[in-house]
């Protein structure tokens, strides 16, 4: 009996300490999504005016004077880049994570989000949300 009373004393001891780790690995999991979320921006969809150099260019980003500094890709402008939509498909919301665009798109066929690359200008691939059977 005594061994038994022993077992489930370490028993509990031991759960305590996989709660505590749980509990630190999710703080420290939510810490390092903060930090990350700095570099992770998101776009409303209310439409605003193209940037403009001052002469009247909207192509063209303003000049950067020091040069000792690594440019961002998407600091440059990246262009136009085309997606085609079906029919009646809008698009609900975007999101830019680093060189890449995530767009929920939308439709009478169901729902699906297009990956597109901010550097290269292409569609890398479409993740398409489909509804149970």
């Amino acid at each position: 009996m005594r061994v038994i009373k022993i077992l489930v004393a370490v028993m509990a001891v031991l759960i305590l300490i996989g709660i505590v780790l749980v509990v630190y690995g999710l703080q420290r999991d939510k810490a390092t999504r903060q930090a990350g979320n700095s570099t992770t921006q998101t776009v409303s969809l209310e439409p605003q005016a193209p940037i403009s150099d001052g002469a009247g260019n909207t192509d063209t980003a303003p000049a950067n004077d020091n040069n000792d500094e690594i440019e961002d890709p998407l600091d440059a402008p990246f262009g136009t880049i085309n997606v085609d939509l079906a029919a009646d498909e809008t698009l609900l919301s975007f999101r830019i994570d680093g060189d890449r665009a995530f767009l929920h798109l939308t439709g009478p066929k169901g729902a699906r989000i297009v990956v597109v690359s901010m550097i290269d200008k292409s569609v890398l691939g479409q993740i398409l949300l489909m509804k149970p059977n």
